[in-house]
């Protein structure tokens, strides 16, 4: 399947809002119960966008079929070089045609050439592929919440992952 990469414009939101909406009401994948609307997308495109990357998969017609985007992992200052890092394609990409991994590497590739230290995955405990995606490209676990979300009836756990993408040698005093 062929792919471009690129960064996201207002434009991407309603096709973003139709790939999270499938899994937030049909999946654990996301605990979100109620998909956000187009508005709150541009929303936050426009506002990931000013600290963070927030880019798109697109096939060869144009259309979006994943998205990946880096976040605040808290509110204090002293996380400023670490980031929460997400990433969905549309639900009727192939698995394993490489999408994903080509979205989270070049995600990576932007964090670290904008100084941050850390990429974090939160993930459902229970989603092996996401799981295996993950310690695929080197991340690992380091924190795992078990019952800490119900949904659809069923309480679910998360685990954290890791990557380091930057040296800690080069902090400011």
């Amino acid at each position: 399947m062929n792919f471009t990469i690129r960064d996201a414009q207002i434009s991407d939101a309603k096709a973003i809002c139709e790939i999270y909406g499938y899994y937030a009401k049909n999946t654990y994948v996301t605990f979100t119960e109620v998909n956000p609307s187009v508005e709150e997308y541009q929303e936050s495109i426009v506002n990931t966008k000013k600290d963070y990357p927030y880019i798109v998969a697109c096939d060869e017609d144009g259309k979006i079929i994943g998205m990946a985007y880096g976040g605040r992992l808290r509110h204090h200052d002293a996380y400023k070089y670490a980031v929460e890092t997400t990433i969905y394609l549309a639900n009727d990409v192939p698995r394993k045609s490489g999408i994903g991994k080509a979205l989270y590497t070049e995600l990576e590739n932007r964090l670290k050439n904008m100084g941050y230290k850390f990429m974090y995955g939160v993930i459902t405990d229970d989603n092996v592929p996401s799981i295996q995606f993950h310690k695929a490209l080197g991340f690992e676990e380091v924190g795992h919440f078990t019952n800490i979300g119900y949904k659809h009836g069923n309480w679910k756990g998360i685990v954290w992952y890791r990557k380091q993408i930057g040296s800690l040698s080069d902090m400011p005093d």
